[in-house]
């Protein structure tokens, strides 16, 4: 019985557990064997050989490098712009309709929010998508959909704050802008550090926006690492597709790596301090 009491909060998990292991964790595991096998319907072994000949397609570094630019640009752009309209609506008391607003385009279908954009980016002077700007297109579409996600676990966060801090920093004569920077933005940390987790799981979701606006073969400058994958699943390169979902997986793990490194250094400062 001490056993069972002690393992009972995994029987809980275990359902979820499973269900995970059958559909991610086994298939990403099996996959190794086809990323290491001359293809998919040859077991011959020729160790890196699909790694080197992915990082040397040029189909390939184009997706990384528009998947890069993408992240670079869209993560730290949309987590300011989440905390910043999190700060507005916390400080101001702004009717709760002003926020259904702003979280309504989760709710909204990929193929209705990108048929407006479509209309909005790809007609008349504002024909974005077929220029070398399209990147501009993705990544409003990605902000405007994600944004008010991102502003619920903002919102979570601030009142989790210990208002007693800064009603301590207030007293001590610190002013708005050194209570943001000393007190509101440091204790928010481990919220934009999940934050950031999610924009990045997120923003590899954009590949379905950008397939709604031009399929397989969009504009090279909004070709992602996804389509790369995509398109050599549908070519039956299981050894090309597998290679590059390896090295997707890496870049998102040292990501997320970074973001946790991050939140321990921070927490380890404030527990100095």
């Amino acid at each position: 019985m001490k056993i069972i009491k002690k393992f009972r909060g995994y029987f809980f998990i275990l359902p979820s557990l499973i269900g995970f292991s059958i559909l991610y964790l086994i298939p990403f595991i099996g996959g190794m064997r086809y990323s290491v096998s001359k293809s998919g319907f040859d077991d011959t072994f020729v160790g890196v050989e699909n790694y080197k000949n992915v990082f040397i397609s040029d189909a390939f570094r184009l997706a990384l490098k528009n998947t890069g630019i993408f992240m670079i640009i869209s993560i730290p752009l949309i987590i300011i712009i989440s905390f910043v309209i999190a700060l507005f609506l916390y400080e101001v008391k702004m009717p709760k309709w002003v926020k259904l607003f702003i979280i309504i385009p989760i709710a909204i279908p990929s193929a209705s929010s990108v048929g407006f954009f479509r209309k909005l980016f790809g007609f008349g002077a504002f024909n974005i998508l077929n220029t070398e700007f399209a990147m501009l297109g993705v990544i409003l579409i990605f902000i405007w959909k994600n944004t008010g996600y991102n502003l619920i676990i903002y919102l979570a966060g601030f009142t989790q704050i210990d208002k007693s801090v800064i009603e301590a920093s207030e007293i001590d004569g610190a002013n708005y802008l050194q209570k943001l920077k000393h007190v509101i933005i440091p204790l928010l940390t481990p919220t934009t550090v999940f934050v950031g987790i999610v924009t990045i799981i997120n923003s590899f979701k954009v590949f379905k926006d950008v397939y709604i606006l031009q399929g397989s073969y969009p504009n090279p400058n909004i070709y992602m690492l996804q389509h790369y994958m995509n398109n050599k699943f549908r070519d039956l390169q299981y050894e090309k597709l597998t290679s590059a979902a390896y090295v997707f997986a890496i870049v998102i793990f040292l990501f997320a790596l970074l973001l946790f490194y991050m939140d321990k250094r921070h927490a380890r400062k404030v527990g100095d301090n």
